[in-house]
């Protein structure tokens, strides 16, 4: 399956928070937020969440010492939902969405 994503963020190698969006075959936004964990908690995956905007998506905690960056992203999100190429797009704003 191919997937479309987009990040609001200007990715670097190594970051302590990543928000952005992804599309699949349904052709809805989803959102996701990926961010590190403080250190006490474990790294995790929340699936299905639905924000106040009825929005869903996921929220990911890695591990403190971890590398989050897009190529953490994609391959987590590819895992996650089973998409085997994304593609780069310019799309909606998470936080607006949200």
């Amino acid at each position: 399956m191919k997937g479309e994503v987009t990040f609001d963020l200007v990715m670097g190698d190594d970051m302590p928070f990543v928000e952005g969006c992804y599309r699949l075959d349904d052709g809805i936004w989803h959102v996701f937020i990926f961010r590190k964990s403080d250190g006490t908690e474990e790294a995790r995956v929340r699936k299905d969440v639905v924000w106040d905007s009825d929005v869903t998506g996921m929220h990911v905690i890695v591990a403190h010492d971890e590398e989050l960056n897009k190529s953490l992203v994609l391959q987590t999100l590819s895992k996650i939902l089973d998409v085997t190429e994304w593609s780069e797009v310019r799309g909606p704003d998470s936080m607006q969405l949200r």
